[in-house]
């Protein structure tokens, strides 16, 4: 039926929800939907103890098959919130189904707010998700949903929501934020803690990414087990990865994507987390892909063209229907989603103004975001910056202070014998190194590889490599210009994160993105779109909140190991490899593969008055320094694998790493390696002042007029795969917190 807005008294308070056209009573809307109406006596002598007490009432029981994934709520404004939940018959599959909404300010349901019938719709995989408005400021309510079936009435579970507190209020506000809650293998520790410490007195909960992630069986980071494992139901619809024998699973299809937040919902403190505080959200990339940008994933490194705008929207489709969030609502408060909401029309950032002190900013990293600025198929030996250009930005000596650090490079296309040498093992190498390429295919990326100025030393590896003699040596090698190659950046295998997204050479990158800052305009570093910069800036700007906290779905403290640092070189082990010496780039994916736009945004964030970011992501945590007294908080991940173990398996890939004795220990003090990196201004703009690189956990701030306070919640990583939902005490000896106030611009550790 086509629906309209319908304007309907309920108790004192108007408000707009979603209505069927014709119903303009309750009791049509009922006979209608062929469900019987509840009168209000009713809801407050036999629905309300049944669901809050489980009280025994003939005709009416605990409904949780019909409500798998319970029930949540979102977006608090001081007027209005929204309302979440799933209905799941298998007789009603297919089929739109009736399901009664009751709200109320008080726990005994003496006054109701809302007791209304709504559909929900099988095309949105029987979800529900209404908006509530006309509500009162900083208000708690209690809702449930009600299905009625073959003369039974069936309860979900109880929800408690808040309102947010209108502008001028000065009361300090507190949440809890959130982000990387991989399933697979692993439990939610933290959200069992959470509500054991602060089961009702947050005033909501932020997700800043990473709600689910896209595959199931990655092997590199997650670790099925009874239980807590995910097969997809619709394979075909998804994509395979992997080697054909042992392969695993991204989601593509709406039903993959579907089913990923279906079985996370399915967690039981996952679930009281919902039901206990409304929820703000915002996405980052396993939503839809690993370390996308717009609708391109990353899994094939530039093997082929990964672009796909229908999958983007089938994740976007599934995240608007399943999140209790605003986004995916039609005008008259009900979920309404076509193309034109979705990808490339998908707005998903927005602030949230609780009372006096806090405005608080969802930004979106990932739909806006240009490419990074190194191709994973990026060709090793080319170069990209040659003698004259590094002239050109240096000066002369500029240049001759740097060049012993450069690349020879040879004109291949000037030498009849060295370039058809080159094309005919570069050919080969392209056909083993990509199975996406046929023969022709492999020969035209090797004729555009061995052209123009390539490095020598990459030319020499590559023939030395194929058993031929090296075309280059040394007196030759030391009469060539020299230039910056993507080798020189990390880049050592035609396809490849590594030397792109990952373990990036710090001193070339700076070189080169200084140079393509330049050259571009700064277009290279689109990271959020000129329309979503500039409503930041103006958000910022015109906020009066006592805080203003800009969160980022990804950190922006710079991670970087500087293993020409002399107190961390003396930690190297024997035999660690001449070519890492350097001063490294964790992770340029992230805002250290930006520099120049972060740099702008952070030079805009110190210039506003009571600025905080709060940020994840990188799975550890971090208190970090940016100066002029703007800090950012860096929460750890819920549950998915840390930066501890994550470098871990980037250093088992690598053939010249894994080998070395001691290594280990190394990658075990990661996170003090990145903090005395961070002391050298020359190195990091950014101070890391605390981390915890192997840890689990989430951070709860309070915000009042004068003082931003910010608590981590950790948990060693060792913990992730046991389920201590129902031991506290286990919850309290494991947990431990460590509590930072910023106030009057300054930072301060002011205890557990």
């Amino acid at each position: 039926m086509r629906t309209r807005q319908l304007l309907v008294v309920a108790g004192t308070a108007w408000l707009a929800v979603a209505g069927v056209a014709g119903a303009g009573t309750p009791r049509l809307k009922a006979r209608l939907f062929g469900v019987p109406e509840i009168s209000a006596e009713r809801v407050r002598t036999q629905l309300a103890p049944a669901v809050t007490s489980g009280a025994p009432v003939p005709g009416i029981m605990q409904g949780p098959q019909f409500f798998p994934q319970s029930v949540a709520s979102g977006d608090p404004h001081p007027d209005s919130v929204v309302l979440w939940t799933r209905i799941a018959d298998p007789d009603a599959v297919g089929h739109d189904t009736p399901v009664r909404v009751i709200v109320t300010q008080d726990q005994f349901f003496a006054h109701l707010v809302l007791n209304q019938v709504f559909m929900a719709k099988a095309a949105y995989d029987n979800c529900l998700k209404i908006r509530v408005a006309g509500l009162a400021p900083r208000t708690t309510y209690y809702y449930f949903f009600v299905y009625y079936k073959n003369g039974v009435i069936y309860l979900s579970h109880l929800g408690r929501t808040k309102t947010a507190p209108a502008a001028t209020d000065t009361t300090p506000v507190r949440f809890a934020y959130f982000s990387c809650q991989d399933y697979e293998g692993r439990f939610y520790n933290t959200y069992a803690k959470l509500l054991l410490d602060h089961g009702d007195d947050l005033d909501f909960v932020a997700f800043i990414g990473d709600y689910i992630y896209e595959t199931a069986g990655d092997p590199s980071s997650q670790t099925p087990i009874p239980g807590r494992a995910i097969d997809f139901a619709d394979k075909t619809g998804a994509i395979q990865l992997g080697s054909p024998d042992n392969p695993y699973y991204a989601a593509s299809s709406l039903a993959n994507y579907r089913q990923l937040y279906q079985t996370y919902r399915s967690d039981p403190m996952l679930q009281r987390l919902h039901e206990s505080f409304p929820m703000v959200a915002t996405w980052d990339d396993h939503e839809y892909s690993n370390d996308c940008h717009g609708a391109v994933a990353t899994y094939f490194d530039k093997r082929k063209d990964e672009s796909d705008p229908v999958r983007r929207r089938h994740a976007e489709q599934a995240f608007f229907e399943y999140m209790p969030i605003s986004a995916g609502l039609g005008s008259d408060g009900a979920l309404a989603i076509d193309d034109s909401i979705l990808y490339p029309n998908a707005t998903i950032y927005q602030d949230f103004r609780f009372g006096a002190n806090l405005d608080l900013m969802l930004t979106d990293y990932r739909s806006y975001r240009s490419d990074v600025l190194i191709p994973e198929n990026a060709f090793p030996g080319a170069v990209v910056l040659d003698k004259a250009t590094i002239q050109a930005i240096l000066g002369a000596p500029g240049y001759a202070a740097i060049q012993s650090g450069l690349d020879p490079y040879f004109p291949i296309d000037s030498s009849p014998v060295v370039q058809p040498a080159a094309v005919a093992i570069l050919t080969q190498l392209y056909q083993a190194s990509n199975p996406f390429l046929d023969a022709a295919g492999a020969a035209a990326a090797a004729e555009q590889a061995a052209s123009g100025n390539v490095s020598a030393t990459y030319l020499n590896a590559l023939f030395t490599g194929a058993g031929f003699p090296a075309p280059f040596d040394a007196g030759a090698l030391a009469s060539m210009d020299r230039g910056l190659s993507y080798l020189l950046l990390g880049k050592l295998n035609l396809y490849d994160s590594q030397g792109s997204r990952y373990v990036v050479a710090k001193d070339s990158f700076d070189l080169l993105s200084g140079y393509l800052w330049a050259a571009t305009q700064g277009a290279d570093e689109d990271v959020y779109g000129a329309t979503q910069e500039a409503w930041i800036k103006d958000t910022l700007s015109h906020s009066n909140a006592a805080w203003k906290v800009y969160a980022s779905s990804v950190s922006m403290t710079p991670m970087v190991l500087d293993f020409l640092n002399p107190q961390i070189a003396a930690l190297l082990p024997p035999g660690f490899p001449d070519a890492y010496k350097a001063r490294l780039l964790v992770d340029a994916e992230e805002w250290d593969g930006f520099p120049h736009r972060r740099a702008e945004l952070i030079s805009f964030l110190q210039g506003i008055p009571g600025s905080v970011i709060v940020s994840g992501d990188i799975h550890a945590s971090f208190v970090s320094d940016h100066g002029n007294g703007l800090y950012e908080f860096t929460g750890a991940a819920v549950s998915s694998q840390t930066l501890v173990q994550e470098v871990s398996v980037i250093v088992q890939a690598s053939s010249a790493l894994s080998q070395v004795p001691g290594i280990d220990q190394l990658v075990a003090v990661i996170g003090q390696i990145l903090q005395v990196s961070s002391l050298d201004p020359e190195v990091s703009s950014a101070e890391i002042v605390n981390d915890w690189p192997d840890s689990h956990g989430c951070v709860v701030v309070s915000a009042d007029s004068d003082a931003f306070t910010a608590t981590y919640y950790h948990i060693d990583s060792s913990q992730v795969a046991e389920n201590h939902y129902a031991d506290p005490s286990a919850l309290n000896t494991l947990f431990t917190t460590t509590t930072f106030k910023v106030q009057g611009g300054v930072l301060q550790e002011v205890g557990p």
